[in-house]
C-alpha cells in the first residue's frame, strides 16, 4: 500500500520451501487485493491460520450494529464527540456516528485492555489518535503509534490496539472497500511524488514480528473478531493464528502523523483539495495542520463561503485556533452537507485580514454520497448549531450562539 517492506525470515523465491530453525516446514499465506490484480503481501505461519473450530455471531450494538437516525432534515449540523463517555476496548467502545454506502465514520474512547484480535472484512480502517499512544499488534507484527498519528489498517487484518494506560480518544473511518494514498500522489513506478505532501520516509512500519507470549495472549482457543457484511462473528481458533515467522509485500499497518504532512500555501486562499491526505471509493480525508496562510496584501486567508453542490463535508476538531467557526471545541464534528451553503462565521471573515499563519488542527472528511448520522451522533448533537449564523450577541455583532 505504502512500499515494499519484508521482515522476519523468506525463502530466496516466492512459493518455495521455508523451514524454520528445527526444520519445521512454514505455511506460505499469500493476502491479495482485486484478486491477484492488486497488491499482496506473503505471510509464512508456525501453524496454518486456518484450524478455526468454532463460529458464532456477535453484537456490539452503537458499532455493529448500529441504527441510522428515523429522520435527518438537511441543515448543518453540529456533533459533540467530547461529550460521549469513555468505555469498553478498542472494538467494544466503537460507535459508528456517520455513515454511507461507502464509508462509515467513528469514535472509540477505549477505558480496557484489548481483548479479542479484530479483522474487518468490509474495507480498510484509518485510525486517527487524538489522545494517546500505544502500539497495535497484528500478524504482521508490532507497530508503535502516538498522539496525532494516523493508524491504517488493510482490509482483513487481524490486529488488536493497545494504548498505554489504557486510555485514548480515536476517530476511526472504514472505507469500503479501500482507503489508502491518492493515486496522484505516485508517479507511473509507483513511488510517491517529491511534489506530493508526504515522503515513503514518513510512513512508519511494524518494527518486529508478534511474537507468542502466553501471559498476554493466553491460553487457547484463541478467538478472532471478523466483520463481514455489516455482521460479526467470533471465530475460535486451536492455536495462536497470528504465528508468522516472515513476510515480504505491500500490505500491511503502517503509521503517519499529522504533523508530518507538508501543507502548501498560495497567493491566495487554495481550496481544501491542496489538504487531501487519504482517498477511497467516492471520499477523501484532509489535514490541516498549523501552516503559513495567503501572502497576497489582500488576501483573506479565512474560507470563503461555499456551496459545495456534490459532496458532503465533515470535519473533527483537533486543536489549535479555528479560523472560520466560534462555538466550536476540540472534539467537535461538524456535517455541513450538499444542498444547503457554508461558509464562516459572521465575523471571522473580516477578522483574518492580515492573518500570517494558522494554527489550526484538523481532520476533514469529503463524500459524494450523503451521510446520514446514527442514533449515537443524534444523542450528542447541538441542535441549534445550524442557527448559529443568526444569532446575535450584541447589536451590529454576528457571532455564534
Amino acid at each position: 500500500m505504502i512500499h515494499r517492506h519484508a521482515i522476519g525470515m523468506l525463502p530466496k523465491k516466492p512459493h518455495t520451501v521455508l523451514r524454520d530453525e528445527a526444520g519445521k516446514l512454514m505455511m506460505e499465506v499469500c493476502v491479495t487485493r482485486e484478486g491477484f490484480h492488486g497488491p499482496f503481501s506473503i505471510l509464512y505461519y508456525r501453524k496454518p491460520p486456518t484450524d478455526e473450530f468454532a463460529v458464532e455471531r456477535l453484537n456490539l450494538p452503537g458499532f455493529c450494529p448500529f441504527t441510522f437516525v428515523d429522520e435527518q432534515p438537511l441543515h448543518r449540523r453540529h456533533v459533540r464527540t467530547q461529550d460521549m463517555k469513555p468505555g469498553g476496548d478498542f472494538l467494544t467502545g466503537r460507535r459508528t456516528l456517520l455513515a454511507n454506502d461507502d464509508l462509515q465514520v467513528g469514535i472509540c474512547k477505549p477505558v480496557d485492555p484489548p481483548k479479542r484480535f479484530f479483522s474487518n472484512g468490509d474495507g480498510d480502517e484509518l485510525y486517527f489518535v487524538k489522545e494517546g499512544q500505544g502500539h497495535v499488534e497484528s500478524n504482521y507484527g508490532v507497530l508503535p503509534f502516538r498522539k496525532y498519528d494516523y493508524v491504517l489498517i488493510p482490509k482483513s487484518t487481524p490486529y488488536r490496539i493497545h494504548l498505554d494506560g489504557h486510555r485514548g480518544v480515536l476517530l476511526v473511518f472504514e472505507g469500503r472497500p479501500y482507503l489508502g494514498i491518492p493515486s496522484e500522489y505516485r508517479n507511473a513506478y509507483g513511488q510517491i511524488t517529491d511534489y506530493a505532501p508526504f515522503s515513503h520516509r514518513d510512513f512508519r512500519v511494524p518494527e518486529a514480528l508478534l511474537k507468542f507470549d502466553e501471559k498476554k495472549h493466553g491460553p487457547p482457543p484463541y478467538p478472532v473478531v471478523v466483520k463481514q457484511a455489516d455482521t460479526l462473528t467470533v471465530h475460535q481458533y486451536q492455536h495462536f493464528p497470528h504465528d508468522v515467522v516472515g513476510w515480504d509485500g505491500a500490505i500491511y499497518p503502517v503509521a503517519f502523523n499529522i504533523l508530518d504532512y507538508q501543507p502548501k500555501t498560495g497567493l491566495v486562499h487554495l481550496p481544501p483539495t491542496i489538504h487531501t491526505t487519504f482517498a477511497g471509493r467516492g471520499f477523501v480525508v484532509c489535514s490541516f495542520v498549523p501552516r503559513l496562510v495567503d501572502y497576497h496584501e489582500q488576501s483573506i486567508p479565512c474560507p470563503y463561503g461555499h456551496a459545495s453542490v456534490d459532496m458532503d463535508e465533515i470535519l473533527y476538531y483537533v486543536d489549535g485556533n479555528f479560523t472560520s467557526r466560534r462555538g466550536i471545541e476540540s472534539e467537535s464534528i461538524s456535517l455541513h452537507p450538499q444542498g444547503v451553503p457554508h461558509g464562516p462565521h459572521p465575523g471571522t471573515y473580516e477578522r483574518s485580514i492580515g492573518t500570517k499563519r494558522t494554527e489550526e488542527l484538523a481532520v476533514m472528511c469529503d463524500t459524494y454520497k450523503p451521510l446520514r448520522l446514527t442514533t449515537d451522533a443524534a444523542a450528542v448533537e447541538d441542535r441549534d448549531y445550524h442557527m448559529s449564523w443568526v444569532k446575535k450577541e450584541a447589536p451590529d455583532a454576528w457571532t455564534s450562539k
